[in-house]
C-alpha cells in the first residue's frame, strides 16, 4: 500500500462535482480513509482492473486513473453531458475508458475479461437504482458499495423509494457472499480524514476469490450477510457460542 501515493494524488484532483453531490464532490468525497482502504484492497488482492459505475463529473475517475496508471479504469454514466465532460477531462490518460451506458451493461460486458477486478458501485440514475442488478452480474472480484448504512451517525447513506442502502439489500446475496464488511468508524488510519461534511458509509465484499484478506484488517468490520449483524451477534441469535476467531 502506498500512503504517499494516495496523499499525493487525492488532494491534487480538482473538485468539479461539488454542486451536485451531497458530500461536496472530490475523489471519494475527499474521504482519505476510503482512498486508503481502496488502495489496500487493490494491492492485497492484486486487482487488475477498476470498474466504476456512475462517473458524474469524473472527480473519482480522474483520481483512480492517475493513481493507478498500470490498471485499466472503466467507468460509465447515462447522462450524455457527464460522459462528454469526463471524456475530455481524462482524455490524455491512456488507461481510462468512459462509456455512455447503463451501469449493468458495463458490468455485464467486463465479466470474464479480468481475473481480479475491483468494482466501485456508485450508480443511481435518478429514479433507477441498479445496485441489485449489478451484484447479480458480478461473477468475480472485489466490491465496494458507496453510500451504505453502516449504523453510525457520522456516515450517511442513500435511500430510494423507501429502501435504504444497507444490510437488508444484501440479504438476497447471502449464498453468493456469506460475509460482507463495512467501514470501521473506530479504526486508526495512516492519514487523517479532513472531510468535515457528509461522509458516506461503504460496504465491501468479494466474489469468486479464494482468500478473504479483509477479515483480519482493522479498517473493515465484518457482518453476516444473511442477518446483517456482526458474527458474534449472529451466532448468539442462532444459539451458538462465538469462538475466539470471531
Amino acid at each position: 500500500m502506498s500512503v504517499a501515493s494516495v496523499y499525493e494524488n487525492l488532494y491534487r484532483i480538482e473538485r468539479l462535482a461539488a454542486a451536485e453531490l451531497s458530500d461536496g464532490g472530490g475523489p471519494f468525497g475527499f474521504d482519505a480513509h476510503t482512498a486508503l482502504a481502496f488502495d489496500w484492497l487493490i494491492e492485497r488482492y492484486g486487482c487488475d482492473a477498476i470498474v466504476e459505475t456512475g462517473c458524474n463529473h469524473g472527480d473519482t475517475t480522474e483520481y483512480l486513473a492517475r493513481t493507478y496508471p498500470h490498471l485499466t479504469v472503466l467507468t460509465c454514466d447515462v447522462v450524455p453531458r457527464y460522459v462528454e465532460f469526463v471524456r475530455e477531462r481524462v482524455g490524455v490518460l491512456p488507461n481510462v475508458a468512459v462509456d455512455l451506458c447503463d451501469s449493468t451493461e458495463l458490468v455485464r460486458r467486463v465479466q470474464g475479461q479480468f481475473e481480479r477486478p475491483i468494482y466501485y458501485l456508485d450508480a443511481h440514475w435518478y429514479e433507477d437504482w441498479p445496485l441489485a442488478r449489478e451484484l447479480e452480474l458480478i461473477e468475480r472480484g472485489v466490491i465496494m458499495i458507496d453510500d451504505f448504512d453502516i449504523g453510525h451517525p457520522r456516515f450517511g447513506y442513500d435511500e430510494y423509494k423507501g429502501v435504504r442502502c444497507g444490510p437488508e439489500i444484501l440479504k438476497p446475496f447471502a449464498e453468493k457472499f456469506p460475509t460482507f464488511y463495512v467501514t470501521n468508524p473506530n479504526a486508526r488510519y495512516d492519514l487523517p480524514c479532513l472531510q468535515v461534511g457528509r461522509r458516506a458509509g461503504r460496504a465491501f465484499c468479494q466474489v469468486g476469490l479464494p482468500r478473504d484478506y479483509m477479515r483480519y484488517h482493522r479498517w473493515f468490520a465484518r457482518r453476516d450477510t444473511a442477518t446483517g449483524a456482526s458474527p458474534a451477534v449472529a451466532k448468539a441469535a442462532a444459539g451458538t457460542t462465538p469462538t475466539a476467531s470471531s
